[in-house]
This record gives structure tokens, sequence and C-alpha cells, in this order.
């Protein structure tokens, strides 16, 4: 048995990975003080038959594929997290472009703010240092869900990770524009809430929309192939924005 040991001041987190013609479960074990908790690994994800209502059909296939690669590479204690949809999904290998080697991309293309919530045990057991969030733009594509539901949502994200990993940095990101009339009032609802809550609610502030939106309140296609996703200049502005940021 391997086992692997990573020390700190207060705790201590351990990943114990059995040998592999074994047939015990992959265990993860936690120690803070007094208090040892075991787990294992797959209890951390969701489960393959889990259904969210506001996901597309595309995303109930996708979303457990990625949850599967997400158990293949587990997070470690201390990592940074980029948290979000297709937007950050498509950003391929963080480590490189914020020339880290402990950044995670949990990304999630078609995700909703619904799916970030029923994923979040993995990032609130092994307790990252950072968590940069960028969610909702799926949510304002369903009619049915207004501007302060998504902003709720993003909220309970935020005080999970404060009361379960409470030395993670929680940064939570403007939505980015969008070239579909119908949700550009309610991304910048939206965005207004999260903008004047970040203080009371101990996030911090990274606002991207406005560094992407034209004079016409879409995306500005400089930095986009399609409205919505970026282009390889829109992933240059964003990275540039939050490399100051990161530990």
């Amino acid at each position: 048995m391997n086992k692997h040991i990573i020390s700190g001041m207060t705790s201590i987190m351990c990943v114990i990975l059995f040998n592999s013609c074994n047939n015990s479960p992959k265990t993860v074990e936690y120690s803070s003080n007094t208090t040892i908790v075991n787990k294992t690994l797959e209890s951390l994800y969701p489960p393959a038959d889990l259904v969210i209502a506001s996901h597309s059909e595309f995303t109930k296939q996708h979303y457990p594929q990625r949850i599967t690669e997400f158990k293949m590479n587990p997070l470690q204690s201390g990592d940074i997290v980029f948290l979000g949809n297709s937007i950050t999904e498509e950003g391929g290998d963080w480590n490189e472009k914020i020339n880290k080697g402990n950044s995670k991309n949990r990304g999630i293309s078609g995700d909703t703010s619904e799916g970030v919530l029923a994923r979040l045990e993995e990032l609130t057991y092994f307790k990252p240092s950072q968590v940069f969030i960028l969610i909702g733009i799926n949510d304002l594509f369903n009619e049915v869900i207004s501007s302060q539901e998504v902003f709720d949502n993003i909220l309970k994200i935020v005080h999970r990770l404060q009361t379960e990993s409470p030395n993670t940095e929680v940064f939570v990101q403007t939505i980015l524009p969008a070239n579909t009339a119908s949700i550009v009032e309610k991304i910048e609802l939206t965005n207004e809430l999260i903008r004047l809550n970040a203080k009371n609610e101990g996030y911090k502030l990274i606002d991207l929309y406005p560094l992407f939106r034209s004079d016409s309140d879409f995306m500005n296609m400089d930095y986009s192939y399609d409205g919505v996703h970026l282009n390889e200049k829109g992933y240059g502005i964003w990275t540039n924005t939050i490399k100051q940021l990161v530990r």
C-alpha cells in the first residue's frame, strides 16, 4: 500500500491508494487536530445517475463523463481550482495559462449553478488554496430562471466553500457578455448583484464583464468565436486579468 502524506501546521491530508490488484476501494483520509474522517474517493463525487434538472440533453451526457475524469485526477490540498462551465473547460491546461503547476480545471461544458453545487464536495474535502468561479450563463439561457435565483445559487457555492474550507480564497467572476439579446439584461442584473454583494459576502470580485463587452452590450467578437465562448485572444485577456491574483 502506497501512502502519500501532506503535512501542515494544523492539518494532515493523505491519500491512500490501494494496490490495483486489491478490490478494496480507494480511500481518502483527512485529519485535523483530533478529528479524522475517512471516505471513499467515489463518495466525493456525484453519482453517475444524478440528473440535474437545469442541464441540457448534451450536458446530461457530458457531466458524468467529466466527473469520471475528475476522479482519475483528483484534487490535492492547496490546489488552485478553476470552477465553471464550458468557458472554463475550454481553457484546457490552466497550469500553462497561469504558469503554475498546481491548478486544476473543473469546468464542465453546459454546466449550471445547480450542477456546480452538486459537485462541491471534492473541493470542500481537499481544501484548495484558491477557487476561481465563473458560472451562470447557462442558467440565464433558461427563461424561467431569474437573475436573483442565479445569484442566490452562486452565493450558496460561496458559502459552502467559506464554511467547509475556510482557508480557501474564493473569487467570483462576473458573467461574460453573450450575443443573445434575450439575456443581455439578465446578465447585467446578475453581474450587478455579484458586484454589490462582494464585500458583505466575503468573496473577492473579478469583474470580467466590461473587458469583453462591446458598445452594444454584446460580446466583443474580437475575443469570441461564437458570441459566447472565447478564442485565444479572449483567453489571453482573462489570463492577464487573473495572473496577478494567483498565489
